[in-house]
C-alpha cells in the first residue's frame, strides 16, 4: 500500500509510461459512484437508534457497503495514470483523536463498540484519502456535493410522500430533519457560490432553489442560521456582482419581505410545537452540565469513554437519558479534554488555511462555517457520519500540497471546466 495515501513515499512499482496519455485521470464515474456508495453507507438507516455493540443485518449490511467503498477507492487509486499530492496533517489530528478515545473506553469498558466505531472513521478518512490521491480538488468537491444531494433529496421526496404534515423527515432512508438540512445545505451553498459568479446553468438554478426548498422545510434552525452566516461570507468575498444576479435578488425579493413580514413563518421557525423557544435551547443544556461538570482528577474528564458515548444519565428529569446534542460536548464525553484539544487544534488548522489562501477561501470558509456552527448544537463532527466525512474531506483539500496543485476557485469553476 506504499505511495497509495502519500506522495512523500516512493511506488513499489512503475506503470509503464506509454499506458496512459500524460496529465490523464481516472475515470470520474469511479469517483461518483464511491461517494454516493460511501454516503449512502453512512447515513442513519433507523430513526432514534445508537450503535452500543453487537451484529444484525444492518450493521452487517453497512459495513459490507462501506469496506466495499474503500476497496474500490484503493483500486482506483492503484491503477490511476496520475496521482495528485496528499498531506498528512488530518490523519495526523485524526489518529491521536481515535487513539484517546480507545484508552478512554478500554478504561470505562466499552471497548468493543467504540473500537469499531473508531474502525468505521478510520476507514472513511483512507477512502477519502485514496480518491483525493486520484482526483483533483475540484472533482472531489463536486462529487461529495452531487452524492450529498442525491441521498438527501431521496430521502426528502420520499419523506413528502409518507408525511402527514410538520417538520420534513426522510422516508427512504429515514433520516431526521436536521440529517436532511446538512445534506441538502451543503450542495445548496456549492452552487450558491457558483452562482454568484454567474458560472451555473439554468438546471442548476433549478437543483439550487429546491435544496433551499428542502433546507426551509427541514425547520432546522441550526442549519439555517449556519447557511445564513455562510451566505453571508460568500457575499463578503464576491469581487464584483454580475448583474444577472442582481435583477434574480431584485425579482426574489419581494416574495421574501412578504414571507418575513406578512406571514407567521418566522414566528413558527423559532417557537416550534416540538419544542421550547430557540432561546432557552430546550433540554440540551442538562447533559451539557452534566459533561461540564465532570470530576477533574477522574479518568472520563482527560479520556473520555469512547466514541460509542451517545447519551448520559441525568438526575431531576422525568426521563433517566440525555442526548449530548453537540459536537463539542459528545468530542468531551468521548475523548476527553485531551481528544477535544485535539480536535480544536484541528479546526483552527483548517480555518487558518482557508483565510490564507486566496484561491479558495470564498468556497471553503462557507462551507466550514456551515460544519461548524451546525457541530456547536448537532453531534457527529468526529464520528462515523456525513459531518465527519465532509470536515475530513474540507480538511484534506486545505492542506498545503491540495492547495498547491488547486485551481483558482475566483477564476474556475467545476460545473463550467476550462477547456484543454
Amino acid at each position: 500500500m506504499r505511495g497509495t495515501i502519500t506522495a512523500r513515499w516512493n511506488v513499489v512499482t512503475e506503470r509503464p509510461a506509454a499506458r496512459h496519455a500524460p496529465g490523464q485521470q481516472a475515470h470520474s464515474g469511479h469517483l461518483y459512484g464511491i461517494w454516493i456508495l460511501l454516503v449512502s453507507c453512512i447515513v442513519a438507516w433507523r430513526q432514534g437508534s445508537f450503535y452500543t455493540g453487537g451484529m444484525d443485518p444492518v450493521v452487517l449490511i453497512k459495513a459490507a457497503l462501506q469496506a466495499t467503498a474503500l476497496f474500490w477507492a484503493a483500486a482506483v487509486c492503484l491503477n490511476s495514470p496520475k496521482r495528485y499530492p496528499l498531506g498528512m496533517r488530518s490523519l495526523g489530528f485524526l489518529m491521536p483523536i481515535l487513539a484517546v478515545s480507545m484508552v478512554g473506553a478500554l478504561a470505562s469498558g466499552n471497548l468493543s463498540a467504540s473500537a469499531i466505531i473508531a474502525v468505521r472513521v478510520l476507514m472513511m478518512a483512507l477512502t477519502v484519502m485514496f480518491l483525493m490521491r486520484a482526483f483533483p480538488v475540484q472533482k472531489m468537491l463536486l462529487a461529495m456535493c452531487l452524492a450529498l444531494s442525491l441521498v438527501g433529496l431521496l430521502s426528502a421526496g420520499s419523506g413528502l410522500v409518507l408525511s402527514d404534515g410538520g417538520r420534513l423527515s426522510g422516508g427512504i432512508p429515514p433520516l431526521s430533519p436536521n440529517e436532511i438540512a446538512l445534506l441538502a445545505g451543503l450542495p445548496g451553498l456549492f452552487l450558491l457560490h457558483e452562482g454568484l459568479r454567474a458560472r451555473i446553468r439554468w438546471f442548476h438554478g433549478i437543483a439550487l432553489a429546491v435544496l433551499c426548498g428542502v433546507l426551509v422545510l427541514s425547520e432546522s434552525r441550526t442549519a439555517l442560521i449556519g447557511a445564513a452566516c455562510a451566505v453571508g461570507l460568500l457575499l463578503i468575498f464576491m469581487r464584483r456582482i454580475p448583474m444577472s444576479i442582481i435583477v434574480t435578488v431584485l425579482l426574489v425579493l419581494p416574495v421574501v419581505f412578504y414571507t418575513v413580514f406578512l406571514t407567521p413563518m418566522v414566528q413558527n421557525f423559532m417557537s416550534r410545537d416540538d419544542s421550547a423557544s430557540v432561546l432557552t435551547l430546550n433540554s440540551r443544556t442538562i447533559s451539557w452540565s452534566v459533561v461540564l461538570n465532570l470530576p477533574w482528577d477522574s479518568w472520563e474528564r482527560w479520556f473520555g469513554e469512547g466514541l460509542s458515548m451517545k447519551t448520559i444519565a441525568v438526575q431531576g428529569q422525568y426521563w433517566d437519558e440525555q442526548v449530548f446534542d453537540s459536537s463539542w460536548i459528545s468530542l468531551l464525553a468521548q475523548t476527553g479534554v485531551i481528544g477535544t484539544g485535539i480536535a480544536m487544534l484541528w479546526v483552527l488548522a483548517c480555518v487558518l488555511s482557508a483565510v490564507r489562501s486566496r484561491k479558495v477561501r470564498s468556497i471553503y470558509l462557507g462551507l466550514l462555517m456551515f460544519v461548524l456552527i451546525r457541530s456547536i448544537m448537532e453531534n457527529g463532527l468526529i464520528d462515523a457520519g456525513v459531518m465527519f466525512l465532509v470536515f475530513f474531506t474540507l480538511s484534506l483539500s486545505l492542506e498545503a500540497p491540495s492547495l498547491g496543485s488547486s485551481p483558482d476557485w475566483n477564476t474556475t469553476s467545476p460545473l463550467k471546466p476550462r477547456s484543454p
